[in-house]
């Protein structure tokens, strides 16, 4: 006993946590294992709270070797090493049948060797990262009950005797594992019935076993051949040769009727023939049971010969450590006692970086290492909370049970006493990964300055291109000039009195029927900024010309651009090149449900249907250059890109963090956005958390317009039948532009002429049935508000439109006549809801006789925007790719006809005057 005592001394695990494993081996030897499971379960304990404190390290993946908070975890990853390993060994030992253990212990042993391996990999070793979620381990795990630990929201679990959707199963397949020979299993199978089965394992390899399993089909015998009264065979008894052929095919001997299978366990999981690799048992039996004619019967497990005891089961670890033996060196855990932990190649990182991308490089970084920890908390609080048979069985001990009593005993002992509580289970549980969730809610604060930060943060002043320093990027020869402003201080500048630039009106579209669109000439243009100092020649002019086009701040029509009958054109030849303004906030009238999402070049930018690819190609160079081509590895298997555009896109923006406080006053009056105005800052905040991780999703504005019915107020029994049509228009609210045959903008939609039968009454049924949708981007170089950081581009262009504009007509045979116009405010409509009202037409002089019900939604899209570029070929290309909505709308309607107007708008035109007929055309 002394000599006990003091071996036990100098193996105590709590001052010698390496020497675990030698600690249990001698109590092992002394029979006492009692001792052995309070060993385990302690160092599994301090393995776990490790967890916790790794949270509080701030270690990051950008941060060097050599820095404080490299150090501060260093203490962690070195326990987590020489802890794991010795876990690992003691499951090797319980499961050999070296001592017995509880399933709670064994669920924590589990849980800490996962929870260490992640410790010691942390932010260095991605790929065993990569691994450790996707090999999960060979035991019962119940993913609905794992949910209740780590939702604020609790579930009501179906059935808990689920596994991996199937039913019966409750050990992950290891409850049909018997002990016998082929032809023991054959017998014990045959008289059953199909679908029944069993699993043998290899006498000597404990990775091999084999799938024995009863057939559907029916054993036969040969037909006993007949006599006749001599004793001589009877022929006309005895069947044909074809008969005979026939039947032989069909014999079936008794012992076909239970076929053989043999299963490995190997280094990339359970694999049976062409079936798998599965990481689990059940998933391979799953599978092998759908490719069957008949299903394997999981709810019949077989009686006799079972295997019992965990003498010949594998760890539930075995296969997540074949698979790191693989991709990972051991010395990468053994950590040795040096003041100074070395980088080996074992450490994907890329430690060059350029300090402007370390901001980013964290970001990324950090929500990589926050999704791991939120796959594995699914993982492992599944494993936590799942209820196994020999759990529930040892809810109360064997003493305390008298194996005397009868089934009609009624006693004092209730039946719910002898099982586990619900409760109960899952406070275990809880108690179990407290330190994992505690880890992880440290991870996510840490992350909400980074991803959603405050509006002093976004709202930031970018630094714009100017024109003079994206000329220098053309050609490096020209010097640096003193124009250092934007080309929306061109536009403003040139449509002053006495610019001497001429506009025109280009119509398109069918005489009395045509659309507008205001362009100015390149010569003029040229010519102006010579004469104001704004470039210093010719060509320096062209090219900050070329570079408004660049960055789509006006855009070129030509007479190529037009689909002009060829007897026009050669009466009218092109003279030369002439411009558009683009709004950043343009508006477009969609054709069908398909454009909302279709690729364009919509205000400044160019628009993409968002897809998997493009998501995962944006994140792919900034991922890489954070962590290497591992973390890139981890980064796909957690689906990365899509989880953090999700994240992104149900950010709350911090004005809607306050919520709950005193409302804002200012004179008397109430300070809140409206509805409309809230939802545009709600998704301009979101598009500037994806512009501040580089990334191009952006969301796009859709509006629905559903014009429902329309009635006359001076025609009490009822509105006649009439063929009626409506032209509408998104604008800025203030603005007075003309909605007509005769002058309306290119954003402008008109639909289908329909008749409308006569209806009365309150409750009377939609008639007309017309849909109109638009849709236009929240721009860039704008802040949560709308209001650009361009002060001339402000000035010009105000904030998103506010306010649809309504125009119905009847359809008549000569001219057809106006019911009726109104404007409609979009203030009260919000993000993904919908107003619906009657609207009055006001007809000028008449007054109002008309009402038109209409329904408005409001919703938003998520698109990519393709990034600028300089290169001239690429500007093509990505115009082939995404064209232009104002230029492709004037191709179409040109075909009907196209003519400018002779007299333009000359430089006479005082200032207000000039901006007010842009405004009617522009916004």
């Amino acid at each position: 006993n002394i000599i006990i005592q003091q071996a036990w001394e100098l193996l105590s695990p709590s001052l010698k946590p390496r020497r675990i494993i030698f600690a249990v081996l001698l109590q092992c030897l002394l029979g006492r294992g009692d001792v052995i499971e309070d060993l385990v379960r302690d160092a599994a304990s301090r393995q776990t709270n490790n967890a916790e404190f790794l949270g509080l390290a701030n270690d990051t993946i950008v941060d060097e070797d050599d820095t404080k908070y490299y150090l501060s975890s260093q203490f962690g990853r070195r326990e987590s090493a020489n802890i794991i390993w010795q876990l690992e060994l003691c499951l090797w030992l319980h499961r050999g049948g070296a001592f017995e253990m509880s399933v709670k212990a064994v669920k924590e042993t589990v849980l800490a060797i996962r929870i260490g391996i992640a410790t010691s990999s942390w932010g260095r070793c991605h790929q065993s990262l990569d691994t450790l979620l996707k090999a999960e381990p060979d035991y019962p795990m119940d993913f609905d009950a794992g949910k209740n630990l780590w939702r604020s929201m609790k579930i009501i679990v179906v059935n808990d005797n689920v596994i991996d959707g199937i039913d019966g199963v409750s050990s992950g397949g290891w409850e049909f594992l018997v002990d016998c020979r082929r032809d023991e299993a054959t017998e014990m199978l045959r008289d059953g019935k199909p679908g029944q089965f069993l699993i043998r394992p290899h006498t000597q390899d404990p990775g091999v076993f084999t799938l024995s399993f009863r057939t559907n089909l029916v054993p036969t015998e040969t037909t006993p051949a007949a006599y006749d009264e001599a004793g001589a065979i009877d022929k006309s008894k005895q069947p044909s040769e074809s008969e005979s052929s026939q039947t032989a095919r069909k014999i079936v001997k008794r012992d076909d009727v239970v076929q053989h299978a043999i299963v490995r366990l190997t280094d990339s999981g359970f694999r049976c023939g062409s079936f798998g690799p599965f990481v689990t048992l059940v998933k391979l039996l799953h599978a092998v049971s759908e490719s069957l004619p008949f299903a394997l019967r999981f709810n019949d497990p077989p009686i006799k010969g079972v295997i019992k005891e965990r003498g010949t089961l594998p760890s539930p670890n075995s296969f997540l450590f074949r698979k790191m033996a693989l991709h990972s060196r051991s010395d990468f855990f053994q950590l040795q006692g040096s003041s100074k932990i070395k980088v080996t190649d074992i450490d994907d990182c890329i430690r060059d970086r350029d300090p402007s991308d370390v901001s980013l490089e964290r970001c990324f970084g950090l929500f990589a290492q926050l999704i791991f920890l939120t796959e594995l908390r699914k993982q492992l609080c599944a494993l936590a909370a799942a209820v196994d048979e020999d759990e529930s069985a040892t809810a109360m001990p064997k003493e305390g049970i008298d194996e005397t009593l009868s089934d009609d005993f009624d006693g004092s002992i209730s039946e719910g006493s002898l099982e586990i509580d619900e409760e109960e289970v899952i406070g275990v549980a809880c108690r179990m990964v407290r330190p994992l969730l505690n880890w992880v809610r440290s991870k996510e604060i840490d992350i909400i300055d980074e991803i959603a930060p405050l509006m002093c943060d976004v709202d930031r002043t970018p630094s714009v291109l100017s024109l003079s320093s994206a000329v220098e990027e053309l050609d490096e020869s020209i010097e640096h000039t003193c124009f250092i402003t934007g080309g929306d201080s061109l536009i403003r500048r040139m449509i002053q009195a006495g610019s001497g630039v001429e506009f025109r009106t280009l119509r398109v579209g069918e005489a009395g029927n045509s659309v507008i669109v205001v362009l100015f000439g390149r010569s003029d243009a040229v010519k102006w900024m010579i004469s104001n100092g704004a470039a210093r020649d010719q060509a320096d002019a062209e090219k900050k010309l070329k570079m408004m086009e660049l960055m789509r701040i006006i855009e070129p029509i030509t007479s190529a651009d037009l689909s002009i009958p060829k007897s026009y054109a050669a009466t009218h030849p092109a003279t030369e090149s002439r411009y558009r303004f683009v709004d950043p906030w343009e508006v477009e009238a969609l054709e069908s449900k398909a454009g909302e999402t279709a690729n364009a070049a919509l205000g400044r930018a160019r628009y993409q249907t968002m897809s998997v690819g493009q998501i995962a190609g944006s994140c792919e160079k900034i991922v890489r250059s954070t962590g290497g081509l591992h973390l890139l590895g981890l980064w796909s298997t957690l689906k990365g890109g899509i989880t953090l555009t999700k994240a992104l896109c149900s950010a709350h923006p911090p004005w809607e963090r306050d919520a709950g406080g005193d409302l804002l006053m200012k004179g008397g009056f109430l300070l809140e956005s409206s509805p409309y105005e809230n939802s545009i800052r709600q998704h301009l905040y979101g598009n500037s958390l994806f512009r501040r991780l580089n990334l191009p999703q952006r969301f796009l504005a859709l509006l629905q317009v559903e014009l429902l019915d329309l009635k006359n107020v001076t025609s009490p029994s009822g509105s006649s039948s009439l063929t009626a049509y409506a032209l509408l228009r998104l604008k800025r609210q203030g603005s007075s532009a003309p909605l007509n045959h005769k002058a309306r903008s290119l954003d402008s939609a008109c639909t289908q002429p329909r008749k409308i039968s006569k209806s009365s009454g309150l409750n009377a049924p939609a008639s007309w049935g017309s849909l109109v949708r638009f849709r236009f981007p929240l721009p860039e170089f704008v802040n949560c508000e709308g209001k650009s950081f361009d002060a001339d581009r402000e000035s010009l262009f105000r904030g998103a439109p506010t306010c649809l504009q309504l125009t119905a007509y009847e359809k008549k045979f000569m001219s057809d006549a106006e019911l009726g116009g109104a404007d409609i405010n979009l203030e009260s409509l919000g993000s993904g809801g919908q107003i619906e009202e009657w609207v009055p037409l006001r007809a000028g002089k008449d007054g109002i006789t008309w009402f038109a019900r209409i329904r408005i939604s409001l919703r938003f899209e998520l698109m990519c925007m393709e990034l600028s570029t300089n290169d001239g070929e690429e500007v093509k290309f990505k115009n082939d790719r995404c064209p232009s909505v104002g230029l492709k709308k004037i191709q179409y309607l040109s075909r009907l006809g196209a003519h400018e107007d002779v007299k333009g708008v000359k430089n006479s035109i005082s200032t207000p005057d000039l901006a007010g007929y842009f405004g009617q055309y522009l916004y």
